[in-house]
């Protein structure tokens, strides 16, 4: 099938070009072709009949929103398209549900797949180019220019021709084309021009697609781009487009001409004004390399564009170049330097004559004398500030001095500080930058108020200049425009000019024509200059000649300047030669099209008639001016009395109003149609500009202007009551207001006031109520006369104020109406206002109670309360009268024509609106009544609102929807029948309530766009304000793109704002909150926690629960949509219970389906199969009951959310194939219908159902288009959301640079990405050379800039180059060195400025004068440069440097600013860098401490937790404790209570350790002090913990606010050191029976003693009482005795008792000494036995301590025994132990010493471990023991060697307190 056939299947070709759409067939196969950015290009063919074609559209569903826009923008211009040399679409249709281009078939070879390697051949390459030109000429050929080309737009066809596609960022100069395109923007970043990039000021032209052109070809021919950029780089192509040249063709591929890699680098130019112009001009340039390539491979070198032609849109800018009349400037400058005597230049004429032309071309020449230059230039839009002029000259010439050398600076200082002197403070006020080149601080001289001051400052200004001015350099001072200059400067100039002297000083002083300037003060100063002047000369600027003009336009049209005569004398008759205005009215002509360039013939056409017929420009008006004064005075009268009349009307008015004849007229205006002051048509005249108007109307007096005004008013005011429009009637008012003064018979002021009230009227009801209010004021002022009472105009006035939202004064009216005598029908109106007025203060129930109180003067008595069974009774009683035919019983009826009845009908309607808010039962018995009232009286206005609301009500109360829709509609063809058009919104809103139930969401939306263009259309503000809310709402319910509802969100406030609705605004402020919410991704988890705070609602509801109880509604209800859409669902069922509350008040709302909808998904979502109980099913099927009854009325609208609920249910029921099916409907249902939002949720529920079940792929899928469906509904919050929960769905790698991609919408975005993205590069990297190396790459990329520096500044203000780097074909380069700067690195005077001044300095384009133009640099180099200091604390501490010389214009205020940005954190970034460079070691700690922190949460938690320890922080102030999670554990708080105060804390505390505690916390807060005890604490289970609290004071200076501190539970502590305690005195009980045990025959021994003792007693006694006589005396001796030894043996054994007994410690005064003694008695035996004699040396004066002797006894036997056994080898000396105390410091010192083998002293540290033991048998413990019974008495045993042999143990006691 060839390329012209068309598919068999294809409707006909004429519906084709209607733009109708063509419907896919379900049978089509597809076959994708190529993937284009976010385009995909498919074949399509039919399988039956055989037909194809290609369709093109979005590649996905990400992609979808971005290429529908294009693809629609290229069907938009079809009809401009030509199907040979461009892929037009045919037609359009819908490919799985996306908008798609159908195109015939077509051979589909894209260039793209050529692209990236080089042509073979030249000849190829050359054939290949010329013909991808010729299309694009033929585009350009449209005015058509296309903004993406690219290898992806261009198609090559078989026979090497080549065409055009991918139109979606095409332009036309054709206003018809531009209208109907949509707003995209963006282009390839790797192809688009410098223009293209938005970053220069420059528009985009044709030139810019020869610039992407030129990209193509370099690639076509070289195999690569001219940028080699690498993968990180490809995000700042636009940088490279600026700022980087590119490398020769030539340089690339050696066998490319040299003349070829010309042309290529000619498209390639940054300026557009240096590429080629036209296509034709590239296309002939190839063909004559084409001619002239030789076999060699070389082409003849010529000067490339030399045929091409420029289009006049490209016009240079200036006239002259340079203008020939500088000369005399420049000799008036030569002879001051001879004669050293100042002079005074003037250049006078009008605006555009070349006065700036002079002195710019004179400056040029300046530059390179030797000459100090200051330049002024007067701003005639800014404030005229005292001494301006002088102040910004010598503000340029200081800051040229502060760019100086230092040494020269520091010449400088001590000339003007001398000069100076006593002046500084006037000095610096002119030129602040002085204050830096005075060595003493400004201050004022005692003499201040004793001279005048304006002689004082013009004194310090000749000062000033006599200093500057010096033999050698003389003072050039430049002041222009000193029109508009201040009379001060003026004055100080002249005083300048008459005293300064013989100095070399020249002042070249530029004006408008001194009789132009309109201040009469002014005028003379200028005029008195040259006179106070001691030489003075004058220059003024000639007019161009006509031959002149012809030698410019033949240069324009490239031809010989005598064709260009005639065209040349016209625009020289035209503009005077005004070179200025000659180049506007040029322009002008072209841009109207009446000067065309013919491509063809090569030829310019000009209309001379047409151009003949052309008024002044603006820039004339000054020059037509001056003829008034020349008129005759006749003539100048009538022109004054036409401009009363207005810039243009009709002739014959004027002949009315004058009383004249035409042709008198015209003879009169002869004079003014010669001068173009006026133009006269047949019947209409006009002013050729509103200047022209404005300065005759100011040649007549107030009594002539008063008379011309009455007499129009009078011939106006018949004709503008018969007139259709307003205009006559308005301009008769109009001029009535004008003359009231002269307006005296009273019929006439009272015919003058009815037209004022009327005018009134018309204008109230086309909404201008200011001029509504305008003409009730003419009205008043015109006296209470006539039927046009002052009532009548209170009635329309308070309506003007409420429309434009004033209500308290609209209160005031409606007041004053009520309180006076008047018309029961008119105070009935005045009532109506009112309660809409407080209906717009949201006091609803004030509103209802006055409309019910006028109810009642009128005889209608309502109950304020009704129940259920009243309605119900209501609506059986209206049903039985009207059956289901209500159509044919109101649609018979008349209108209504009892003005009382229709009063009584309004007022219903306003008491129903207020019922609404406040009892919906009451809305529905006031609107039965209303309905009654019709059928009885007929219809009215108010019939149709209640008959719509009534629909409302009976569709929510009674499930009647489609009855309800009848009466809606019943009521819209109602109004439009009979006219009722301010009822018309009033019945639209409701109609918008009810269509949601029946109709699709688009006709709802048009109600509520309809209701809203008629409300405001109308002056009903109140409905207006309504409809704003509604209109959000519908699109939110039908999921628009999120960025257009916040679009209309922001247009509803702004409008609500202005009518002071405050419950709308906040309703509309909920909305934005949640939309905002939805659309704003954040860093982290996504929580709705902060969503919408309740500070948003106004008044507490407890105060009047029914006023807020519908924005309560919507509020609750969109906070729950929020919690649930980011997985909070128990947090959204509790704010949907909530909301549940308040549904009452929004009766047939869409927004009932949202909180049905979210109500039972909020349930289900936190549900299982396993929970899932009847009480649950109970509660979901109560909201799924609703919207599966609305899914059966309309199931467009609700049948997706109904699979959605009942996918949920059954899941809950176990029935996953059923569920999985009613996922899928759910899916299906919401994209077939558009409900983005619903599609979005319904993917993610079934993804995550999916998910549980294991269908991992399945669930992925699921996912992705949740994301691409909230994608599509802007939700990026959302995305952001799923992508982080999903990573692993997130598309790999960014856009390409290759594809088209979407450019941020606003400068300023973009800006601030660059410096977001900064920062984030700066604060993420330490290292010092990276950090600058990012530095300089993002700066250079985001300024555009070609070269730049980094200069570190020290302390002493000497820089030194830290960095260069410079932008080169392969990237931006980066070199750290360190380095002066000289000359040639930088402009020095620039760098020494800044560095000086603090103050960041920029330069534009080189021609252009600045402070710094005489650098050597910056003349060499032809730079613009950029210089931004960089401070941290206020300090300077370094300079960023930024030139590009291939686009000087490039430095923007915007890129200075972001360059600021970055400069101000790089300084603290860099200093922070250089910091770690130096101390290392330092910040490796603080790395690790910020590592620490970063887990300091977990591992705090963790810690406690291990430690049992809980953390808390008191404030005093607040008595309040914030408490870590452990605290709450400790203490038994529930786990989400952090704050407890201390009182509360107290509670916890043992009642036994409540007082200690209790005084402990008073004392230490009293005192400052630090706080630690030991206490219990009660839980609150009962349960007594063991607590261990620290707490330490902070506070500021001396006084403590807060204490840090905590608790630990020492508990377990406690339990373990009991047990401890336990095990120690058995293990000591032990030790103590081991020791006993040792001394068993001692012990023995001394038992046997008085055992032997008492039976020898015993013995004796018997014999001594069996004598006779018994000796009684003898027998009670022995019995003593033995009573003695018995009492001897039992202490014994009680000591040994005690000594292994367990008991508790029990401390009491003991004597060491007898201690000592009874040990000693003890082991007598086992020492005898051994043969160890016992020494003491017992010569302690005090031996009582405080301690348990029991204990004691342990130690000391312990000791005797172990020396016993350190003796026990001994054999060859006496074995002694001596045993000695002594007292010291208030202690007794106890010392055992042994004559053993002694203790090797490495052992000595080690005897009293525990288990160490030097005895084979030894069980390690008995020192150990030992030591820690004298540690608990408070003392310390030790062990030393004893000389010459055996070992000493010693331990010191404290001696007990002496007795009483």
């Amino acid at each position: 099938m060839n390329e012209h056939e068309q598919p068999a299947f294809w409707p006909a070709q004429g519906n084709l070009h209607q733009g109708r759409v063509f419907v896919l067939k379900e049978d089509v196969i597809f076959t994708v072709l190529a993937q284009e950015g976010g385009i995909a290009w498919m074949h399509a063919r039919h399988p039956h009949s055989g037909g194809s074609f290609i369709i093109a559209t979005a590649v996905s569903d990400e992609e979808e929103e971005r290429a529908t826009r294009l693809l629609k923008n290229e069907f938009a211009l079809r009809d401009v398209l030509q199907d040979s040399w461009a892929i037009r679409a045919v037609a359009s249709t819908q490919y799985r549900g996306r908008f798609a281009l159908v195109y015939a078939p077509f051979s589909f070879e894209l260039l793209a797949r050529r692209a990236g390697r080089a042509i073979s051949g030249i000849t190829r390459f050359l054939e290949m180019a010329i013909q991808i030109c010729v299309p694009l000429r033929q585009m350009h050929l449209q005015n058509l220019i296309h903004g993406d080309i690219k290898p992806g737009s261009i198609f090559v066809h078989h026979d090497a021709t080549c065409r055009l596609g991918s139109f979606g960022l095409s332009s036309s100069l054709s206003d018809a084309v531009t209208q109907t395109r949509l707003a995209v923007s963006g282009g390839t970043p790797a192809y688009m021009s410098p223009e293209h990039t938005t970053r220069t000021q420059r528009p985009v032209d044709g030139r810019s697609d020869l610039y992407s052109l030129g990209m193509v070809l370099y690639e076509l021919l070289t195999g690569r781009l001219p940028f080699e950029l690498g993968e990180d780089d490809r995000a700042n192509w636009a940088h490279y487009h600026i700022a980087s040249a590119p490398l020769a063709p030539d340089a690339i591929r050696p066998d490319v001409p040299g003349m070829l890699s010309t042309i290529i680098l000619k498209l390639l130019e940054k300026h557009p004004d240096n590429r080629y112009q036209t296509v034709d001009g590239l296309i002939a340039d190839l063909r004559r390399c084409q001619a002239t390539l030789t076999c060699e491979g070389e082409i003849v070198a010529f000067t490339p564009g030399q045929q091409d032609r420029t289009p006049a849109i490209h016009l240079a800018d200036s006239l002259f170049a340079t203008h020939p009349q500088a000369n005399d400037v420049i000799a008036a400058f030569e002879r001051v330097s001879q004669n050293l005597v100042p002079e005074l230049v003037t250049i006078g004429g009008p605006s555009g004559i070349g006065k700036s032309s002079i002195i710019a071309t004179a400056l040029k020449t300046l530059q390179q004398r030797t000459v100090l230059l200051a330049v002024g230039k007067v701003d005639q839009f800014s404030p005229s500030l005292p001494y301006g002029v002088l102040s910004s000259a010598f503000r340029t010439l200081t800051l040229h001095l502060l760019g100086l050398p230092a040494e020269e600076v520091a010449k400088w200082k001590i000339r003007l500080s001398r000069a100076l002197e006593g002046h500084e403070a006037l000095a610096v006020s002119l030129v602040p930058e002085l204050g830096l080149l005075l060595e003493s601080k400004p201050r004022f001289s005692a003499d201040t108020f004793s001279i005048d001051a304006r002689a004082r400052f013009s004194h310090m200004v000749l000062a000033l200049v006599k200093t500057f001015a010096s033999q050698g350099c003389p003072l050039v001072l430049v002041l222009d425009d000193l029109q508009w200059s201040d009379a001060a400067s003026l004055h100080t100039l002249k005083y300048l000019l008459m005293n300064c002297g013989a100095v070399p000083l020249l002042v070249v002083a530029a004006h408008r024509d001194i009789s132009a300037v309109p201040d009469a003060a002014l005028q003379a100063l200028l005029a008195g200059l040259p006179e106070a002047a001691q030489n003075a000369s004058e220059i003024v600027p000639q007019a161009l000649s006509v031959k002149a003009v012809a030698r410019w336009l033949a240069t324009v049209f490239r031809t010989r300047s005598a064709a260009t005569t005639d065209l040349a004398t016209l625009i020289h008759e035209k503009t005077g030669g005004n070179p200025l205005f000659v180049h506007e009215f040029f322009r002008r002509i072209v841009d109207d099209g009446l000067v065309v360039h013919n491509k063809y013939q090569d030829k310019w056409h000009y209309d001379l008639q047409a151009i003949r017929a052309r008024h002044y420009t603006e820039n004339l008006v000054t020059l037509v001016l001056e003829q008034l004064e020349e008129l005759p005075d006749e003539t100048r009268r009538l022109l004054g009395s036409i401009a009363c009349l207005g810039g243009t009307g009709e002739m014959e008015m004027i002949c009315r109003v004058v009383g004249m004849s035409m042709a008198e007229m015209r003879y009169a205006l002869h004079p003014a149609v010669m001068a173009q002051l006026i133009v006269l048509a047949e019947k209409k005249y006009a002013f050729t500009h509103d200047r022209v108007q404005e300065a005759a109307f100011a040649l007549l007096d107030r009594h002539e202007r008063s008379h011309i005004h009455l007499t129009t008013a009078s011939l106006l005011a018949d004709a503008a009551r018969q007139a259709a429009g307003n205009e006559l009637l308005f301009r008769a008012v109009h001029h009535v207001t004008a003359a009231l003064d002269s307006i005296q018979p009273a019929p006439q002021r009272e015919m003058f006031r009815e037209l004022s009230l009327l005018a009134a009227r018309r204008a109230k009801r086309s909404g201008d109520y200011p001029s509504a209010l305008g003409y009730i004021q003419t009205a008043r002022a015109l006296g209470n006369a006539g039927t046009v009472s002052d009532f009548m105009l209170d009635i329309e006035e308070a309506g003007c104020e409420f429309a434009l939202g004033h209500l308290e004064r609209t209160r005031e009216l409606c007041d004053a109406i009520l309180g006076c005598p008047g018309g029961l029908t008119e105070k009935a109106l005045a009532a109506n206002l009112l309660v809409e007025v407080y209906i717009r203060q949201s006091d609803s129930r004030l509103a209802l109670e006055e409309a019910l109180c006028w109810l009642g003067i009128f005889g209608i008595q309502i109950s304020c309360y009704p129940e259920d069974a009243d309605c119900d009774e209501a609506w059986a009683l209206f049903c039985n009268r009207t059956a289901d035919a209500p159509k044919n019983l109101f649609a018979q009826l008349s209108r209504m024509d009892n003005p009382e009845t229709e009063a009584v009908m309004n007022l219903l309607y306003s008491a129903s609106i207020c019922a609404s808010f406040i009892c919906p039962r009451l809305h529905f018995l006031l609107l039965c009544r209303m309905m009654h009232l019709t059928l009885d009286h007929g219809i009215t206005g108010a019939s149709t609102t209640a008959m719509a609301w009534f629909g409302v009500l009976i569709g929510h109360r009674y499930a009647e929807y489609r009855l309800g829709f009848q009466y809606g509609t019943l009521a819209r063809e109602l109004v439009n029948r009979h006219g009722y058009d301010a009822f018309e919104a009033k019945t639209l809103l409701p109609l918008d309530q009810l269509s949601v139930w029946t109709q699709p969401l688009s006709f709802t939306i048009e109600c509520a766009k309809a209701c809203f263009t008629s409300a405001v259309t109308h002056g009903d503000m109140t409905m207006a304000c309504f409809a704003a809310c509604h209109q959000v709402i519908n699109f939110l319910s039908r999921g628009d793109h999120l960025d257009g509802v916040l679009t209309s969100i922001d247009r509803g406030l702004a409008f609500v704002r202005k009518t002071h609705f405050q419950d709308v605004e906040t309703i509309l402020m909920v909305q934005r909150g949640y939309v905002e919410f939805l659309r704003t991704p954040v860093i982290g988890t996504w929580t709705a926690s902060q969503v919408l705070p309740e500070a948003l609602l106004p008044a507490s509801p407890e105060q009047a629960p029914e006023k807020n109880s519908t924005m309560l509604f919507w509020y609750w209800l969109y906070r729950g949509m929020a919690h649930f859409t980011c997985g909070e669902y128990a947090d959204a069922q509790a704010d949907l219970e909530m909301a549940g509350w308040y549904a009452w008040s929004a009766p047939g709302h869409i927004h009932l389906l949202d909180y049905h909808l979210y109500s039972a998904l909020a349930l289900s979502r936190q549900l299982t199969p396993e929970t899932f109980s009847a009480n649950h099913r109970r509660s979901i099927h109560a909201h799924y009951d609703k919207i599966a009854l609305w899914a059966r009325v309309n199931p467009g609208t609700f049948a997706d959310k109904e699979a959605l609920i009942y996918a949920e249910i059954v899941r809950l029921d176990g029935m996953n194939s059923i569920a999985l099916e009613q996922y899928e409907k759910a899916v299906r249902l919401s994209r077939e219908g558009g409900f983005n939002p619903i599609n979005a949720l319904a993917h993610e529920l079934a993804g995550r159902f999916a998910l549980a079940c294991g269908y991992p792929t399945a669930s992925d899928a699921h996912f992705r288009g949740s994301i691409a469906a909230w994608g599509r509904a802007g939700a990026q919050a959302k995305v952001r959301q799923l992508e982080q929960d999903f990573p692993h769905l997130l598309a790999s790698g960014q856009a390409s640079a290759y594809d088209t991609v979407a450019f941020a919408q606003n400068e300023t975005i973009r800006d601030l990405q660059s410096v977001i993205k900064a920062s984030r590069a700066l604060s993420e990297e330490i290292n010092l050379e990276r950090l600058i190396e990012n530095l300089m790459t993002i700066l250079l990329e985001r300024a555009g800039a070609q070269r730049g520096l980094l200069l570190r500044v020290s302390e002493s203000l000497i820089p030194e180059i830290e960095a260069s780097a410079w932008t080169s074909t392969e990237g931006v380069r980066v070199r750290i060195l360190k380095d002066v700067p000289t000359a040639t690195d930088l402009p020095l005077s620039v760098l020494a400025a800044v560095i000086r001044t603090g103050q960041e300095i920029r330069t534009g384009r080189p021609e252009e004068f600045h402070p710094f133009s005489q650098d050597p640099y910056l003349v060499t180099s032809g730079a613009a440069v950029m210089c931004v200091p960089m401070f941290k604390q206020a300090r300077l501490v370094g300079v960023l440097y930024l030139e590009n010389r291939l686009m000087p214009e490039v430095f923007t205020a915007e890129h200075s600013r972001v360059v600021s940005l970055l400069g101000a954190q790089a300084a603290v970034s860099l200093e922070t860098a250089r910091l770690y460079a130096e101390l290392l070691a330092e910040n490796i700690q603080r790395r690790r401490v910020e590592k620490e922190l970063r887990s300091s949460q977990t591992s705090l938690m963790l810690g406690e937790q291990i430690s049992h320890t809980g953390s808390w922080r008191w404030e005093l102030e607040q008595d309040l404790m914030f408490v870590s999670e452990e605290y709450a554990r400790i203490l038994g708080l529930p786990g989400q209570q952090k704050t407890i105060s201390m009182a509360e804390f107290l509670t916890f505390v043992h009642e036994d350790d409540y007082a200690r505690i209790s005084a402990i916390v008073t004392q230490s807060v009293r005192d400052g002090l630090s706080m630690r005890a030991e206490f219990r604490v009660k839980r609150t289970d009962g349960s007594t913990r063991y607590i261990l609290g620290i707490g330490d004071p902070v506070g500021v200076g001396s006084e403590v606010n807060e204490y840090y501190g905590i608790i630990t539970d020492i508990t377990g502590q406690r339990a373990a050191e009991d047990a401890m305690r336990v095990a120690q005195a058995d293990l000591a009980r032990v030790s103590r029976a081991t020791t006993v045990g040792q001394l068993t025959s001692s012990i023995a021994h001394e038992i046997n003693q008085p055992l032997m003792s008492i039976v020898s007693n015993a013995g004796a006694s018997l014999r001594w009482l069996n004598r006779e006589p018994a000796r009684l005396d003898k027998v009670r001796e022995g019995l003593e005795e033995i009573a003695a030894e018995g009492a001897r043996a039992g202490e014994i054994i009680r000591s040994i008792q005690s000594l292994t007994r367990k008991q508790d410690p029990t401390f009491s005064r003991i004597d060491m000494h007898y201690l000592i003694h009874h040990i000693i008695t003890l082991s007598r035996s086992e020492l005898e036995q051994r043969h160890i004699s016992v020494d003491y040396l017992l010569q302690a004066q005090n031996s009582f301590i405080t301690g348990d002797s029991v204990q004691i006894q342990q130690v000391l036997l312990n000791l005797v025994m172990n020396a016993v056994e350190a003796m026990a080898e001994v054999k060859e000396r006496a074995s002694t132990i001596t045993l000695s105390t002594a007292n010291a410091d208030g202690k007794v010192i106890v010392e055992i010493a042994d004559t053993g083998s002694g203790i090797e002293p490495e052992r000595l540290e080690q005897i009293f471990d525990s288990f160490y033991s030097t005895k084979a048998q030894g069980m390690g413990m008995g020192l150990t023991i030992s030591a820690s019974i004298i540690e608990r008495h408070c003392g310390k045993l030790s062990a030393r060697r004893r000389e010459p042999y055996g070992t000493v143990f010693a331990f010191a006691l404290p001696l007990a307190a002496q007795e009483g």
